[in-house]
């Protein structure tokens, strides 16, 4: 999604603020959030993702005493990037987006034990509206305006059609 602001780059940024009973979000990059002053407490304290793995691992380590490099799985190793399983388990990252479908039994154990499922469903608003599907057709639109851009009418034929049975979906609820 672009930034609300400019338009020209990408929004990392979700400000959402509530006056007077009346929600607003914006959408904003980090250029213009630093321009509107707004406050960005996740830049002044990042979550360190890996950090937070390898102490989950230690835990769950520790508890059945397999941080010796005992896993059967440590010699694994992604087929796209070489990144082995037991090197995920020294030090909590993975080592491209193909590492998810080839340690997917040993993290799906791990999130197993971790939450009690290796599946997240989320949240949802009993009464709200369905932020997914908005999300979607945000995605949508924006990948449509890039085929548009490169000229790619096939595709951007394509993603018109799938915005418009979404559209037509809602239509019909």
């Amino acid at each position: 999604m672009l930034c609300h602001d400019c338009g020209q780059r990408v929004a990392t940024v979700i400000f959402t603020e509530v006056k007077e009973g009346r929600k607003a979000t914006l959408h904003l990059c980090q250029s213009c959030v630093d321009e509107r002053g707004l406050p960005s407490p996740a830049l002044n304290d990042p979550i360190q993702v890996d950090q937070v793995f390898r102490e989950m691992l230690e835990r769950l380590g520790e508890e059945e005493g397999a941080l010796d490099g005992s896993h059967p799985r440590d010699a694994d190793t992604c087929r796209n990037c070489g990144w082995s399983f037991g090197r995920f388990r020294q030090t909590g990252l993975l080592g491209c987006p193909h590492c998810y479908r080839g340690f997917e039994e040993p993290l799906g154990d791990l999130l197993r034990k971790l939450h009690g499922s290796a599946e997240h469903l989320g949240k949802e608003y009993a009464d709200g509206p369905d932020l997914t599907r908005e999300l979607d057709l945000d995605e949508l639109h924006q990948d449509l305006q890039v085929a548009i851009d490169r000229e790619d009418f096939e595709l951007a034929a394509s993603l018109r059609d799938r915005i418009q049975l979404m559209r037509d979906g809602e239509d019909a609820s």
